[in-house]
């Protein structure tokens, strides 16, 4: 059984809310893999903030022992777009940060480390021990949380994709990634954006609602959160990710007419053929440490 407990808003610690969606997941056990079925969309209950907006899970599970036994053989079937998608979104990098000390948290089985090592030396952080073992064969990785390490002024950059909609506590996670950056160091996070219009418009049956995810951020109470944790915005954009088309009919699944084009997509001449997109709903943020001087002003 996971263990639930209520909280008070990550951003302005408000205790009043709104509920958008019930608990269907009640007291079973939620997979947190990437073999997505019928029951990928269920949620705990998701409650939005009347004070400052943020959208998030509440009472909040602890989720964070069943990272450690993911053991996920699908994901590595599409290691070939992460990695296509991670050179787009490192030359995107390289324009504000070139070359340094960079760690990934949340780094899985390194894909992303494997591109940014021709530009930075690279680190990860990575719960999952199959991920972690995986990863280890050719970065340095740790087997464990932030708050284990002494990591202090390290980074150049730190890069969080799909990362902080997992934490229970992203206001803590993201003091501690502001304590292992270099004063001017780069914070890259990828995240969804609730308030875009596509979200809005599928409500539930958007493809980021699922158990693994704790928190949904919009550009709003994303630049909220992270000012209040001392950094400056850079730059949001939508962010560019490249699809396998047999990794599409897999992400379908959860929905009915996944049954009917899954084996069509899945077949031979086509399964690999990698397609862009750029969708409303996801969102790529780059922000800065700022210098204690622009803290003070």
């Amino acid at each position: 059984m996971v263990k639930k407990v209520p909280i008070n808003c990550n951003i302005c610690g408000s205790t009043k809310y709104t509920i958008l969606y019930k608990d269907d997941i009640g007291d079973a056990t939620p997979e947190l893999d990437y073999n997505f079925n019928s029951n990928t969309n269920k949620t705990y209950q998701i409650v939005k903030c009347v004070s400052c907006g943020l959208v998030y899970v509440n009472p909040m599970p602890n989720l964070c022992n069943l990272y450690e036994t993911v053991n996920d053989k699908v994901y590595l079937e599409s290691k070939r777009q992460r990695l296509r998608t991670a050179e787009k979104c490192v030359q995107k990098i390289l324009g504000f940060k070139k070359g340094g000390n960079l760690i990934d948290i949340g780094c899985s089985t390194g894909d992303f480390l494997d591109v940014a090592s021709k530009h930075f030396s690279v680190q990860g952080i990575e719960l999952s021990e199959w991920a972690y073992k995986e990863a280890a064969k050719r970065h340095k990785v740790y087997n464990m949380p932030l708050s284990g390490l002494n990591l202090h002024e390290q980074f150049d950059t730190v890069t969080l994709f799909g990362v902080i909609e997992h934490f229970t506590n992203p206001s803590k996670e993201l003091d501690l990634i502001y304590n292992s950056l270099k004063p001017g160091g780069l914070l890259v996070i990828y995240t969804m954006d609730i308030d875009s219009w596509l979200p809005r418009l599928m409500g539930k049956k958007y493809w980021w609602f699922m158990a693994m995810h704790l928190f949904y951020f919009s550009r709003a109470t994303c630049t909220f959160l992270l000012e209040k944790s001392g950094f400056k915005i850079l730059k949001v954009e939508k962010h560019t990710v490249y699809y396998q088309i047999f990794s599409i009919g897999l992400s379908l699944q959860r929905y009915k007419i996944g049954k009917i084009v899954k084996p069509i997509l899945n077949l031979p001449f086509i399964r690999d053929i990698m397609i862009p997109f750029k969708l409303s709903g996801d969102m790529l943020v780059f922000c800065v440490k700022k210098h204690k001087s622009e803290e003070m002003n």
